[in-house]
């Protein structure tokens, strides 16, 4: 099975359950760069509100923002900081990743594309 950033843990266990031995490939991975320091400039903006917009394009991104924003202590407030911001998202994957964390985008790519994120982000920011 090909994972695209996260387990889809429910098709996994269908695909069990009717007897299959499942084996999942995942064709990339996003992990913290060595210099996090953007990062964590990034949550000081949030945190003073002068972000108008912040997009995901991976569910494991929103995983990796909230495991710095834990490690500098401000996990707490991430949620109410993004949402202050216009959140665009690339899909249902990472819609759904985004609203476990309490986080609600605004803006979701229609078909899950880049070109279509740009084009809705751009209407949004328009607004």
């Amino acid at each position: 099975m090909q994972r695209y950033g996260e387990t889809n843990q429910a098709l996994a266990a269908g695909l069990k359950a009717r007897g299959a031995t499942v084996q999942e490939i995942a064709t990339y991975r996003w992990a913290l760069p060595a210099d996090t320091q953007p990062l964590s400039n990034l949550l000081a903006a949030l945190s003073r509100g002068g972000v108008d917009a912040v997009i995901f394009t991976s569910a494991v991104q929103i995983h990796n923002l909230y495991s710095m924003a834990e490690k500098s202590g401000s996990a707490a407030d991430l949620a109410n900081n993004l949402n202050r911001s216009i959140v665009a998202s690339i899909g249902p994957v990472c819609s759904r990743a985004l609203r476990h964390y309490g986080v609600a985008p605004a803006v979701e790519a229609s078909p899950p594309k880049l070109g279509p994120l740009m084009a809705a982000l751009d209407t949004a920011l328009g607004e």
